[in-house]
């Protein structure tokens, strides 16, 4: 079992040290744990978005904290080296275009183990959160929305700044209550051109479990679309549970896997300085 969607304190969204993670790691057998502290870049979202824990303080994204997060994750791979158990550190970079070159000269700075994208804001809002959400729902048709979050996702993946895309149908977080079933299906015809790209660039694919504790029905991607990523040709994939609290890491990866098998995959992939290993999936 692996869990590359780990966020600790750094995060201002999550609780618990990175020694907490990785003793409840330790006692729930999983082999490889991935820190991914939210990193978002927009200068738009600056004063909602743009901020870390380091210590006692909240500091803003490009204040110094990175250097210390990395070293930090080091100290405790350290303790664990001789064993059948890794410790890698990443972050999880909301995307919007236009931002390119401020991703990069960040990531740049240190040496990072894992690169995951998502897309969490369309137009200036934040359609994964419960507050900012409905307002850009209420105004925008669920046709519209798809189309324009996809618009986003595919840039992210042409930018080929990332290693993985991370929750790919994200927008069903707050989205399933405010449209309902139907926006189960509305990737159709949509999702394919995406998944297309993530598959010619080799960029991962992230399972995700998240949605489980968020109240949906199932994994970050569905069976459907998880089913078309592997026919058109994707070999990559991950998987994290999206945690923010150290009793939650590892919860749903089991879910992950089987849901993989189903699909015809066989192996997950983890990184350790942006270069893919893979494992045999086990359940």
């Amino acid at each position: 079992m692996v869990d590359l969607h780990v966020h600790c304190g750094y995060s201002i969204d999550a609780e618990g040290s990175i020694e907490e993670y990785v003793r409840i790691a330790r006692q729930k057998g999983i082999e490889a744990i991935c820190f991914t502290t939210h990193c978002d870049l927009d200068p738009e979202r600056r004063h909602h978005d743009g901020r870390v824990r380091l210590g006692e303080r909240i500091v803003d994204v490009t204040d110094s904290w990175l250097e210390q997060y990395v070293a930090d994750v080091a100290k405790a791979a350290e303790v664990y080296a001789q064993e059948d158990f890794k410790i890698l550190c990443g972050l999880e970079i909301g995307y919007v275009p236009g931002i390119e070159n401020l991703i990069e000269e960040f990531i740049s700075s240190q040496r990072l183990d894992f690169i995951l994208g998502g897309v969490h804001t369309l137009e200036g809002v934040d359609i994964v959160s419960p507050r900012e959400a409905p307002h850009y729902f209420s105004r925008t048709k669920l046709e519209d929305l798809i189309a324009i979050y996809f618009e986003y996702l595919e840039a992210a993946v042409k930018s080929g700044l990332f290693d993985c895309i991370a929750h790919i149908d994200i927008y069903k977080r707050c989205g399933f209550a405010y449209y309902g079933e139907m926006i189960r299906v509305a990737h159709r015809g949509v999702v394919e051109g995406v998944l297309e790209e993530m598959a010619k660039r080799d960029i991962g694919l992230e399972l995700n479990s998240g949605a489980l504790r968020k109240g949906l029905p199932a994994i970050y991607p569905e069976d459907e679309i998880l089913s078309l990523a592997r026919s058109i040709g994707i070999s990559r994939i991950s998987m994290g549970s999206d945690c923010h609290h150290p009793e939650d890491i590892g919860e749903g990866i089991d879910i992950c896997c089987q849901a993989a098998l189903r699909a015809g995959f066989e192996d997950v992939c983890i990184w350790q300085h942006r270069t893919p290993e893979r494992l045999p999936i086990k359940v």
